[in-house]
């Protein structure tokens, strides 16, 4: 391979002093609520190069806090500390929401401090999970924020550094150069030096890439004092590295191999896969260089299995390059063709000129604001008729770019919209028909319980007493006593005919199979009115026809869970049940006369009944809706639903 492979890890934070730790942990002892979750988050930030155990420690703290509150801020600072819990473990996915939601949180408040922290992790993260355009965009929203901020401490360098590595993650050297030579001017004669070395590494590479070796080599040994001196292992790693490359462009294959075995323990302890994927298609081609091709394509090939295990796009075309190239060394043609063509085709795809294009747009429109911003204040100084009128002229010009800008962006935005929304409706219906799944067959278990425990209960009973009874008889001395006996029997046998009823009536009534709904539920309401008191009246309209059996057993068991709840926790006597046909819908209604409730812990509840009522109203289609208020009598559920007819012709008679 010809250019250097950009392998920068950027993790901006302040190293870790043991006096910053103990006082934030000190105030950790007496802080509560929204105080405690920001010197939570400070601690993760403090420790998460330090001390993993720790850092794991306080953003699972942190995150607990956020469940048992509804404090958006808390809830801001929750989802930063877990975000950067998760980065580093390199859970990029997992990072990203929680970012993702702190950003959220912070526009909602209106906390632009909590903005720009969101929006530059999420910008960082966005760069480690292989979508630098994203993350540009990102990263120039952060930059317009921070205008706003008049303390910037060193969270502008850190942002504008990410944005030079972004652009190397694209391969626009000349841009990367460009940012980060800028970066490395405005950070002069400041204590900036650990900062600085990311910039160095950046333009090395960007160097290394367009053949510019002395100033790659100039750049990086930089870096490399830099971070002896500071004891930065992480940096020093990518030095190491960015050296190594720099040895194998001259033919120092030896040389460079010892830089890589110098990298191999510090890269280890830094475990992106983003940079570990990058550094084995390195290693790989270096093999190649080295005539050591059967190593080459066991590094390769792991590069491989890493990007598709965390689906990293940026990096197969590196990968398939080098494994195409030991292939080829080994003279397996067919598979080094194989290979070219994939790295074709993953070049070709993510490196098309519509990415160039969206990042230009992107950096002409930040820049444009700085000029305007500049010119404005330029404008000011001038007499107030010549200020109005350059101001007019300068407006309607901004208006114009702006349109302009905006058309092309929702062109842009509009194609990539419509993949979220598929893949989100994909992932909808993939939860929906999992959650079926677990309440069904958490139904069924619950169910065969309850039947295991009628048959011991009540048939284990029956027949323990029909067995000992039955034992009696040959010792009995008369046939009065015997016959006696054998009435008691006689009796037991019926007591277990009616329980053997019972329990095939709550597993599927007959009366459900062969006459319909509505029989079946005077039935049900005739059996409790019997048993507990209760007033139960069905009552139907124009329900000519019978149902489908999965909309019958459904709305069935509907009825049948609410009832129960009802009886349970509602202290009800009295219960009405609707079943009305219309020609676009047909209305379940259930009516008492119980104690009232908050809607919103039935929702929240953990339990099955009312997931399995959810699914069940799912089969059918519809939709269902609770009217309830704490201290207020009386509850009412509404099940609306498509018709699904059975002809009457086909009814039992």
């Amino acid at each position: 391979m010809k250019y250097l492979s950009p392998v920068i890890l950027l993790l901006f934070c302040l190293q870790s002093h043991a006096w910053q730790q103990d006082s934030l942990e000190m105030q950790l002892r007496t802080a509560q609520g929204e105080d405690r979750v920001r010197v939570l988050y400070e601690l993760v930030i403090k420790t998460q190069r330090t001390d993993f155990a720790k850092l794991k420690q306080y953003a699972l703290e942190a995150d607990l806090l956020a469940k048992q509150s509804q404090n958006l801020v808390l809830k801001a600072y929750a989802s930063l500390a877990m975000g950067t819990y998760f980065n580093n473990i390199g859970r990029m996915d997992s990072s990203i929401l929680a970012f993702t939601n702190a950003e959220k949180f912070g526009k909602q408040v209106q906390d632009t401090l909590i903005q720009i922290k969101a929006t530059g992790s999420l910008g960082r993260t966005l760069i480690s999970a292989g979508r630098a355009e994203e993350a540009l965009e990102r990263l120039f929203t952060c930059l317009r924020l921070l205008e706003l901020v008049p303390d910037k401490n060193d969270t502008e360098w850190r942002v504008r550094t990410n944005i030079a590595w972004a652009y190397l993650e694209l391969k626009q050297y000349d841009d990367c150069i460009r940012f980060g030579l800028q970066n490395l001017q405005l950070m002069d004669k400041r204590e900036l030096d650990w900062i600085a070395v990311y910039s160095y590494n950046n333009v090395a590479v960007a160097y290394g890439a367009l053949k510019k070796y002395d100033s790659a080599k100039h750049l990086i040994n930089k870096s490399i004092a830099i971070t002896e001196k500071n004891g930065d292992i992480f940096s020093l790693a990518n030095a190491y590295f960015i050296l190594g490359k720099i040895y194998a462009e001259n033919n120092e294959l030896d040389q460079a191999l010892a830089q890589y075995l110098k990298a191999k323990p510090l890269r280890e302890k830094v475990g992106n896969p983003s940079y570990v994927i990058s550094d084995l298609y390195a290693i790989a081609d270096l093999y190649h260089q080295m005539g050591k091709y059967k190593n080459g394509i066991e590094s390769a090939s792991e590069a491989i299995r890493l990007a598709e295990q965390y689906d990293l796009l940026l990096k197969f075309d590196g990968a398939y390059l080098a494994l195409a190239k030991n292939y080829e060394g080994l003279r397996d043609y067919k598979n080094s063709s194989k290979y070219y063509n994939l790295w074709a085709l993953a070049k070709d795809s993510v490196y098309s000129h519509s990415h160039a294009d969206a990042i230009a747009e992107m950096q002409t429109k930040y820049e444009t604001e700085k000029k305007e911003q500049q010119l404005a204040l330029q404008q000011a100084e001038l007499l107030s008729q010549h200020v109005l009128l350059q101001r007019t002229y300068f407006t309607i010009g901004g208006l114009v770019i702006i349109t302009i800008l905006l058309i092309i962006i929702s062109l842009l935005i509009r194609s990539r919209y419509r993949r979220k929304q598929q893949l989100a409706l994909q992932e909808r219906v993939l939860a929906v028909q999992e959650a079926y799944i677990k309440a069904t067959i958490e139904s069924q278990e619950n169910e065969r319980k309850r039947v295991a425990q009628d048959l011991h209960d009540g048939m284990g009973q029956l027949i323990s007493a029909l067995r000992m009874t039955v034992s009696s008889l040959p010792v009995l001395p008369s046939d009065e006593e015997k016959h006696k006996t054998v009435e008691k029997s006689e009796k037991i046998l019926n007591d277990m005919h009616r329980e053997v009823r019972a329990v095939a009536f709550n597993l599927m009534p007959q009366t459900l199979i062969q006459y319909g709904l509505i029989p079946a539920l005077q039935e049900m309401a005739s059996r409790l009115n019997e048993s507990t008191g209760m007033k139960i009246k069905i009552s139907s309209f124009d329900l000519n026809n019978r149902l489908t059996e999965v909309h019958e057993i459904s709305i069935y068991r509907i009825v049948q869970e609410w009832i129960t709840n009802v009886m349970k926790y509602a202290e009800a006597t009295k219960i009405e049940i609707d079943l009305v046909v219309d020609d676009d819908e047909i209305r379940l209604t259930i009516e008492d006369n119980g104690k009232g409730f908050d809607t919103r812990l039935l929702i929240d509840s953990a339990g099955n009944g009312w997931k399995n009522m959810q699914s069940r109203t799912g089969l059918l289609k519809g939709t269902i809706n609770i009217d309830s208020t704490p201290h207020r009598s009386g509850t009412t559920l509404v099940l609306q639903f498509p018709p699904a007819l059975t002809p009457a012709e086909n009814l039992i008679q």
